[in-house]
């Protein structure tokens, strides 16, 4: 499903939910309405047979019953037809019939003042019956509950009409303002679509962002420059091993002409060991881009362990000690009885072969290199007497196959940039400082790996 189809189905969802609620509230209000007016026309049409029934007392109260008969020519069209009665108690307590409406019979409806219900020609009636106590005069007057329900219901329908008229009214304006609203989204779906993988740059969305979308576009675009980053840092990584690659190869490739061409055993010889070389460079440099090829793919992941750094320091300095003896040179190791750290225990293994490895190889022959570590200040220090990194150019050192200035060493530039990456997962810090004290007065480099505090609770 495309963004813009995507945004569209989001519109009419919501507004078919909104319409859905108002749908409900609309059910429930217009039964309470309905009920309500009801109720209310009860109330009225009960009035109104009060105020007839005091009216027709007045008037038969005034000895002229006849005008009674009057009042029914006089209706209004929404006025419910009251039927009446007037009596009129003589001497002997009797009553006697004065007026009548057409509906009514000859006979009392109704025995008690105030309200009643009952059958009358059977059709329900509402009756109430009024008194006059010193003059004698009783006055009834009645509607029929059929005629009162359906007039009730005139009004309660004339009620609803509106709400029914306004109700698509309302889900029309309820699509327009979403659609508006969810304008800017579709907006920016559009624009993150038409990104190019290639090259990779801040969402463009036409027009200002409501402050709902603002957000999400500055995190669209904060994912785009560290993914933008990530593929710049790739392209460059390939570039470089591959011209790493190629130069060793090349050797390869003419030593191995020379040790086929050669006329002598000596010749062929030399140019069989410059391949064996060859190779051994191109496996420490495959295996340190192995290395960092293991460290880039979801290296938050490492799985966290308890061991001890002293013994770990000890295992790597003693598998590194023949390298160190072919050369004559001193790897020593200064640690406490233990130093607890929780980490991934592979990773640190590496970051200290690296550490070691380089120093090595950076020390001449007879140099020293000392592996320091301090349980209380929970630091790693490697030191060596080697040529020493300039204090401006050590920056750059943890970049991809940079070497310092010590060209003619052994080595891919890939060993402090391994062991950066494995600071950074770690959350330790890296520092360069100066090394060992060398004979000429100057220093070697040491480098100094400080892990973060541990976490209690």
């Amino acid at each position: 499903m495309s963004a813009p189809r995507a945004v569209y189905s989001l519109r009419r969802r919501l507004v078919a939910l909104l319409i859905g609620v108002l749908a409900l509230f609309w059910g429930l209000t217009a039964m309470l309405a309905f009920r309500t007016a009801h109720a209310e026309a009860d109330s009225l049409f009960d009035a109104q047979m009060v105020q007839v029934a005091e009216t027709l007392l007045a008037i038969v109260a005034t000895g002229n019953p006849l005008v009674a008969g009057e009042m029914a020519e006089h209706q209004h069209a929404y006025q419910l037809p009251v039927a009446f009665q007037a009596w009129k108690r003589d001497d002997g307590g009797a009553w006697q019939l004065l007026v009548r409406s057409s509906e009514m019979p000859f006979e009392p409806v109704a025995s008690a003042p105030g309200f009643d219900e009952h059958d009358l020609e059977g059709e329900l009636w509402r009756f109430f019956t009024i008194d006059h106590d010193h003059s004698g005069y009783r006055v009834i007057v009645g509607q029929n509950h059929g005629a009162r329900y359906r007039l009730a219901g005139t009004f309660a329908l004339h009620l609803l009409l509106s709400i029914c008229i306004g109700l698509p009214l309302m889900a029309l304006g309820m699509w327009a303002v979403v659609g508006r609203a969810l304008r800017p989204v579709s907006a920016t779906a559009k624009a993150v679509g038409g990104l190019d993988p290639r090259r990779l740059a801040p969402v463009q969305v036409p027009g200002p962002l409501p402050a709902e979308i603002a957000p999400l576009v500055t995190s669209i675009d904060a994912l785009v420059g560290r993914v933008s980053e990530v593929l710049d840092n790739e392209r460059r990584f390939t570039a470089d091993a591959a011209h790493e690659l190629r130069t060793p190869l090349a050797a390869l490739k003419i030593q191995a002409q020379v040790a086929a061409r050669a006329g002598d055993e000596a010749t062929r010889k030399h140019a069989l060991e410059q391949v064996a070389t060859g190779v051994d460079r191109m496996s420490h440099l495959v295996e340190q881009l192995l290395t960092l090829a293991r460290l880039d793919p979801d290296a938050g992941r490492g799985a966290m362990d308890r061991f001890d750094l002293a013994e770990l320091a000890e295992g790597v300095c003693s598998v590194l000690t023949p390298q160190a003896l072919r050369r004559g040179q001193t790897l020593a190791l200064e640690a406490p009885a233990s130093f607890a750290l929780s980490g991934n225990r592979w990773w640190l293994e590496v970051l200290l072969r690296n550490l070691v490895d380089n120093a090595l190889r950076y020390s001449p022959e007879g140099g020293r290199v000392v592996v320091l570590l301090d349980a209380t200040a929970r630091s790693l220090q490697v030191a060596d007497d080697g040529p020493g990194i300039p204090p401006a150019e050590r920056a750059q050192m943890l970049t991809r196959f940079a070497r310092g200035p010590a060209v003619e060493a052994e080595g891919c530039g890939l060993g402090l940039s391994i062991v950066g990456r494995i600071a950074e997962i770690t959350g330790a810090t890296l520092a360069f400082e100066d090394g060992l004290s060398r004979a000429d007065g100057g220093a070697g480099l040491a480098v100094v790996v400080r892990f973060a505090p541990e976490t209690t609770g």
